[in-house]
């Protein structure tokens, strides 16, 4: 018998998204003549904690069936940006065998529905251990991908790729792994990193944040020179765009007022399940040391103003503005569709992210924004 039919009788997996629902829209571009003014990427970083805490059901499982529920409900397909080092190591572990085979059930469901999968990455699940206590123990000076050698890089990638690449074929025999989000954002010095991409057929990159920076040692990120741009090309410095490359394929940020930036980093603070999906506990220990919660983990990320378009922190009003004013900013610049990349946790996926992600896909239906994938966006791009 093999680990994942023993698995199904030891417990149940849960279901990917509501049976009743019909299957996301795979057409992702808008309809009628031409390209749509702009198209919505939800991005969701699939994983736990960077420690190796955080329990996969509560902590994975659950929230991402929640965030595609609530996308489904709109025709928006979710890209799954899935940490294939850290599942591939709880394979790995015959005590987490169950919980990774429930993982690779609902990815393989996701994709069945018209979601999409990409490669996230977080390198210091190499070589770890679960301990005596069911813990697992990391090696966090590993945190970086950038601080890797060139064949510790190329490796990773290409290991990650095959292990996602093996469960997604098995249901979509044409499915693509072309684009990266690096763990962290931790892409810089990024020449190596977007070397070993280009040699290994990405197409993609996701892990620029412009203006965010954050100067934890062990952590460091610094994307306040990034362009202003909505996308752009590189082939070594992902904030210096190129005629060629790397598609680099940035998180939507805006400055919006710090009094209201703090009061919404207060209001997570202060919900009964303090920024975290329901029944999930972790820590946000790394390199540099322990932070106090969500709250903590976004203050080393900015100085206060400087926000993500993160669907699972802020509440909806604050999605809305960043998008605004990201749309507003590049009015224009270009003739081909214009990308608005959002992000989100599964960790940090609460009730009152559910809400705002609800009332933030009904606005951007309103506005008449599409919802699209990184593959779909690329294929769009290079048809025009």
């Amino acid at each position: 018998m093999s680990w994942s039919a023993l698995c199904r009788l030891l417990r149940a997996v849960p279901s990917t998204a509501n049976s009743a629902g019909s299957h996301c829209c795979r057409n992702q571009p808008g309809s009628g003549e031409g390209m749509a003014a702009a198209q919505l990427i939800l991005s969701v970083d699939y994983e736990v904690f960077g420690d190796g805490s955080g329990e996969p059901r509560r902590c994975v499982q659950d929230p991402a069936r929640r965030i595609m529920q609530v996308a489904e409900g709109f025709d928006a397909p979710v890209t799954l940006f899935v940490d294939a080092a850290g599942f591939a190591m709880m394979e790995s572990e015959l005590r987490s065998v169950c919980s990774v085979a429930a993982i690779k059930a609902q990815l393989a469901a996701a994709l069945e529905r018209g979601h999409d999968l990409q490669l996230h990455l977080h390198p210091q699940w190499e070589g770890g251990r679960m301990d005596a206590e069911g813990e697992w123990q990391l090696d966090l000076s590993r945190w970086r991908i950038a601080d890797l050698s060139d064949g510790e890089i190329r490796v990773l990638l290409k290991e990650g790729r095959t292990w996602l690449e093996d469960l997604a074929r098995s249901r979509q025999p044409d499915y693509r792994c072309i684009a990266f989000r690096a763990g962290g954002w931790c892409i810089q010095p990024s020449e190596r990193v977007v070397r070993a991409l280009r040699k290994l057929d990405f197409l993609i990159d996701s892990s620029v944040a412009p203006g965010m920076r954050n100067t934890t040692k062990g952590e460091w990120l610094d994307f306040t020179k990034a362009p202003k741009l909505p996308y752009w090309m590189t082939r070594g410095d992902v904030c210096t765009p190129e005629k060629k490359g790397l598609y680099e394929m940035p998180i939507a940020t805006a400055r919006i007022d710090p009094v209201r930036h703090m009061r919404a980093l207060v209001a997570v603070k202060g919900r009964p399940d303090a920024g975290f999906a329901s029944g999930c506990e972790g820590s946000y220990r790394g390199p540099g040391g322990t932070v106090s919660g969500v709250v903590g983990r976004l203050a080393k990320l900015s100085k206060l103003g400087q926000v993500m378009l993160d669907f699972s922190s802020m509440p909806s009003r604050v999605l809305i503005d960043v998008s605004r004013k990201w749309l507003k900013q590049f009015d224009g610049v270009t003739d081909v569709p214009l990308p608005l990349v959002a992000i989100g946790h599964t960790k940090n996926f609460s009730a009152a992210s559910e809400q705002a992600l609800a009332e933030y896909l009904e606005w951007a239906s309103g506005e008449g924004i599409a919802f699209t994938t990184f593959p779909a966006w690329l294929d769009a791009l290079n048809a025009d």
